[in-house]
C-alpha cells in the first residue's frame, strides 16, 4: 500500500449508545459484516476512495486512489459470483498526464450503466497552479457489451486562465440532462453535453483557501445537492464568522440560487459556531435531503468529549417561516470516551425506511487504537435520534472508513475502507440486514 499511515486513535467494540436505541425498535443485535473483497495485492488496486456505485444487475464499481498497472489508481468492478463471494475486474488504470488523469476520487453512475468520474491531478493543464502535474480531470468509462470498457476524457481542469475553472476536483454526481455537477477547488461547476462535446460552466466561486475572515464560504466540500428548481445546496469547510477561529470561520451551508439569467447568487444558510457548545464546525461530505430537509455532519464542535475542539456531530436544516433556516444538531460525536467513532468526514445516507448511515474514520476498537465506525441513526416518536454502532472496524476487516455507504434496494449497506485488510490496502465490505420491521 501508499505510504499514508493509518489513523489509529480510540477504542471499544460492536457498541450500542446510551442514547437508547431499543433493539425490538427494529435494529438487529449484529448485523452480518462481509468484506467482499480486499484491496493491495501486487497489481491490484490500493487505497479505495468515495462510495461505490451499483448497476440495475448489483455489480458494484469503484475506484482507488494507487495501485493497478501503473501505481496511479484504477477503476474496479465488483461481481457477485451466486454463491457469496465477489470477483473484481479492473477496468482501467490510470496512466498520468498528459493523456489520462491519476489518483481518482470517486465516481458516479448515469440510469444507462455509464460511469463517470474525477481524478485529483493529472490532464492536460501546463499551468503552473498544477505544478506540472496537472489539475485533475473528469472521465467517463463506457461498457462496450464485450465486457471491456472504454475511458474518455471529459474535462481537463485548470484550462482557463488563472484557473478560474477549479482543480483538484472531488466525486461528481448527475444530475438532470446528464450534467455533472461537483466541487472543483473552490468552484462549483456544472458539466454539460453537447454536440461538440462537453463544456464546463463555472457556477459560483468562493474565497480562495487561506484567505482571512471569508464570511461566505470557504473550501466548499461534497457534490452539491440539486433540487427541482435548478439551486444547489451544499457546505464549505471554513469561512463565516466564529468566535472559536476569528481569521478562517467554522464553515457555513450555503444555497446557490439560480438566476433567471442562468446565473447563481449565493445565500448563506447557516453559521456554524463550535462554541456554542451544541453546534458543529468543519461541515463538510455533502447534504442527505429528505422530506424538504437537508442532513449532514461537522468533523468538530458538539458537546464536549475526548477532543478539545469537539469530535463532531449530525445535523439537520429545515425551513422555517419568511427565508428562515433552522439549524439543529442531532447526534454529538465523542461519547463513551470515543468508542462509538469520532469526527466524521464524509456525508451521511439515507435507506428506503427514512434510517440515516454514515461513518467515521476515527474511534472505535480498541484492539486497532480506532479504526473508525459504521453507525445508522433513526427517528423515534419523539421526534429525538437515536444513535447507533453497526460495526467497529478492528484493522483485519478493513481500517478507515472514510467514504459513504452505498444503500442498495434491498437496504443493505455497501462501502470501502482505506486502509486495513488482508494485504493493508483498504476493503470493501456489506453489511445485511441493518433493519427491521419498525
Amino acid at each position: 500500500m501508499h505510504g499514508t499511515s493509518l489513523r489509529y486513535i480510540f477504542c471499544l467494540t460492536l457498541f450500542i449508545s446510551t442514547a437508547g436505541f431499543a433493539l425490538s425498535k427494529g435494529v438487529p443485535s449484529q448485523p452480518q459484516f462481509q468484506v467482499l473483497h480486499s484491496f493491495g495485492a501486487a497489481g491490484d488496486g490500493d487505497s479505495p476512495s468515495g462510495a461505490p456505485v451499483m448497476d440495475r444487475n448489483g455489480n458494484l464499481y469503484g475506484v482507488t486512489g494507487f495501485g493497478g498497472a501503473y501505481a496511479l489508481g484504477t477503476v474496479y468492478e465488483l461481481s457477485p459470483s451466486g454463491n457469496g463471494q465477489w470477483t473484481e475486474t479492473i477496468l482501467h488504470s490510470f496512466q498520468a498526464e498528459p493523456s489520462d488523469g491519476y489518483e481518482p476520487t470517486g465516481l458516479t453512475i448515469d440510469s444507462a450503466g455509464n460511469l463517470y468520474g474525477s481524478t485529483a491531478f493529472g490532464g492536460d493543464s501546463t499551468q503552473v497552479e498544477c505544478d506540472n502535474g496537472g489539475c485533475g480531470t473528469i472521465f467517463e468509462m463506457t461498457p462496450q457489451g464485450n465486457g471491456q470498457w472504454t475511458e474518455s476524457i471529459l474535462y481537463n481542469f485548470c484550462s482557463l486562465p488563472n484557473c478560474t475553472d477549479g482543480v483538484h476536483p472531488q466525486p461528481p454526481k448527475i444530475g438532470p440532462g446528464g450534467i455533472v455537477y461537483g466541487i472543483a477547488g473552490n468552484t462549483v461547476y456544472a458539466l454539460t453535453p453537447g454536440s461538440g462535446g462537453w463544456v464546463l460552466n463555472a457556477l459560483y466561486e468562493f474565497c480562495p483557501s487561506g484567505m482571512l475572515h471569508c464570511t461566505n464560504g470557504s473550501e466548499p466540500s461534497g457534490a452539491p445537492v440539486l433540487d427541482t428548481a435548478g439551486n444547489l445546496y451544499g457546505e464549505t469547510i471554513v469561512g463565516g464568522q466564529c468566535t472559536a477561529n476569528l481569521d478562517f470561520g467554522c464553515g457555513v451551508a450555503y444555497e446557490l440560487q439560480r438566476q433567471p439569467n442562468g446565473q447563481y447568487e449565493e445565500v448563506v444558510l447557516h453559521v456554524f459556531q463550535e462554541e456554542s457548545n451544541e453546534d458543529g464546525s468543519g461541515p463538510q461530505g455533502g447534504f442527505a435531503a429528505r422530506d424538504g430537509g437537508l442532513y449532514g455532519i461537522a468533523f468538530g464542535g458538539g458537546e464536549l468529549c475526548v477532543n478539545l475542539g469537539g469530535c463532531g456531530t449530525v445535523f439537520e436544516l429545515t425551513r422555517g417561516s419568511g427565508q428562515m433556516v433552522n439549524e439543529q444538531t442531532i447526534w454529538s460525536f465523542g461519547g463513551q470516551n470515543g468508542t462509538e467513532g469520532i469526527n466524521p468526514t464524509v456525508g451521511p445516507t439515507f435507506n428506503s425506511q427514512g434510517d440515516l448511515f454514515g461513518t467515521t474514520g476515527m474511534g472505535g476498537s480498541p484492539s486497532c487504537g480506532g479504526c473508525g465506525v459504521v453507525y445508522g441513526m433513526r427517528q423515534q416518536k419523539n421526534g429525538q435520534w437515536a444513535y447507533y454502532v453497526l460495526h467497529s472496524f478492528t484493522g483485519p476487516d478493513g481500517a478507515v472508513p472514510d467514504s459513504s455507504v452505498l444503500v442498495d434496494a434491498k437496504d443493505d449497506l455497501f462501502g470501502v475502507t482505506g486502509f486495513g485488510g488482508q494485504y493493508d490496502g483498504g476493503v470493501a465490505y456489506e453489511l445485511s440486514p441493518v433493519t427491521q420491521a419498525k
